[in-house]
């Protein structure tokens, strides 16, 4: 997931939604490996809309427990709890990558 802070961007706004994200990431529910959140460099102008503050990379073993994490309540409580009031938006993408 790539997450947009809105703009003028806060320092301390940013920081405090990175620290959720990375204390999510400590314990996500039904996830099958690592989970990582990591920050953009800042290199490229932050008033650009194609300019993410943040992305959280998740793996789970199959569909189904995906699934389960979209209504996990750890999940559920970092969407209305940080994501929602933070006024961030997000892109995420689903990708299958079992050996073909």
């Amino acid at each position: 997931m790539l997450f947009r802070l809105p703009r003028p961007l806060d320092a301390a706004q940013r920081a405090d939604f990175v620290a959720a994200l990375q204390a999510f990431a400590a314990d996500a529910p039904l996830t099958a490996g690592p989970v990582t959140v990591t920050t953009d460099l800042g290199l490229r102008d932050p008033a650009n809309p194609r300019v993410a503050d943040a992305s959280l990379s998740t793996t789970f073993a199959d569909v189904d427990s995906f699934t389960a994490y979209l209504n996990h309540p750890r999940h559920q409580a970092m969407v209305t709890k940080v994501l929602e009031p933070s006024g961030v938006t997000w892109l995420s993408m689903q990708a299958d990558t079992s050996p073909s």
